[in-house]
Formats: C-alpha cells, structure tokens, sequence
C-alpha cells in the first residue's frame, strides 16, 4: 500500500472525526436506509415529470445496474483488493445501529470502533461500488437536469468521502471509482439517444 494511501487513510479516518460526523457519514453509506424514500422520489418523478423524466429513470435504471451488478461486480472478483478494515488493525469502523426496518437505522446510536480483522469477506475494497452508483446517478441526472445533477454530484462526493471515514475503502479506490461512474453515465445516455432516439423526441 502506498504511504500516501495510509496517511490519507489515517487523516480522515482518525484525525479529522467528530460525533456529528459518526451519525452523518454512515447514514450517507447506508443506502438501504434510504430506500424507501428513493423509491418514493422514483415514482413520484415517474408519476408528475412526463416522458422526459421516465426516460431519465430509464437510463438511470440501466446505469445503475450496469455499474453496480457487472463492472463493479465483475472488478471486485478479478481485482480482490482488500479493504482496509479487514487489511490492518486500528481502522475506525463506523456504522449505523441495527433496526427494523432498515430505515429506522438512521435514528439510532452510531456504532464507533477499531477494527479487528477476523479472516471474514476480504477483496472487495476496489472500486467502490457506493461511488460508481452515485456518479452514474448523478451524470445522467445532470444530462436531463442540469442544476438537478450537479447537486447530486455534491450528494454522491459526500457518500463516496463516507466510504473511507468509515473504514470501507482506501482513498486510492476513489477516484477510479467516480471516472468509471461517469464514464458509465454517460455511456448508458449516449448509447440509449442512439438504439432508442425516439425516446428522446420532444
């Protein structure tokens, strides 16, 4: 591992804590908390944005399962990289309290501790999954809604810093991760605007 890599690692893992940030930064990482309130943001922007917004949760659709279920799986396998919770011990581990449903999560006590690596799942530190989602997400939001997307850019760097404040990812497994989401992004547009172009008629 890089020294750059470990300092880094330790500067936003350690140093720069705070309690406001141990609730804050696993609730961004913990999208199942939030599914039920995405869900209904989807079909709510389905049901009153037209044709124009249905396309766009269309390629959303697409992009996410693209990015999450084939090139992040796929790299995850092939690369094996391990995480640097599970690497070394000393690794802050920041996570939201256990409840039922998963959205009541987001209103327990956060759980703060060292890591201790025990030999479970390794290998799945690169890419950040989290990352190439929210930056799909967000490019092919920003093609449809610009002001809307740029935002979520906003939205998807803040989950993406969570990921290695919590002990989930080297920083180096980051900006790889955020080119490749927005690579995927807008791939998944441009390639939708020429199989389907008349989804994208006025």
């Amino acid at each position: 591992m890089n020294s750059w890599d470990l300092s880094l690692l330790h500067r936003i893992n350690s140093e720069l804590s705070h309690p406001v940030l141990d609730w804050l930064m696993p609730a961004l990482s913990a999208i199942e908390a939030w599914l039920p309130f995405i869900i209904a943001a989807a079909l709510l922007t389905a049901w009153r944005g037209g044709k124009k917004a249905r396309v766009m949760l269309l390629c959303l659709g697409i992009a996410i399962g693209l990015g999450d279920g084939v090139i992040s799986n796929t790299m995850k396998k092939t690369i094996g990289r391990v995480r640097p919770r599970d690497a070394m011990e000393g690794v802050i581990v920041r996570d939201l309290g256990n409840a039922t449903p998963a959205f009541m999560r987001l209103f327990e006590k956060p759980v703060v501790k060292p890591c201790e690596p025990n030999g479970g799942p390794r290998g799945k530190s690169f890419p950040s999954s989290h990352t190439i989602n929210l930056f799909a997400a967000a490019t092919v939001i920003a093609l449809f809604y610009r002001w809307i997307g740029f935002g979520m850019y906003f939205l998807a760097a803040g989950i993406a810093y969570s990921r290695i404040y919590c002990g989930a990812h080297w920083p180096s497994d980051i900006p790889p991760s955020m080119a490749l989401g927005v690579l995927i992004g807008l791939g998944v547009v441009w390639a939708m605007r020429r199989i389907k172009p008349r989804l994208f008629a006025c």
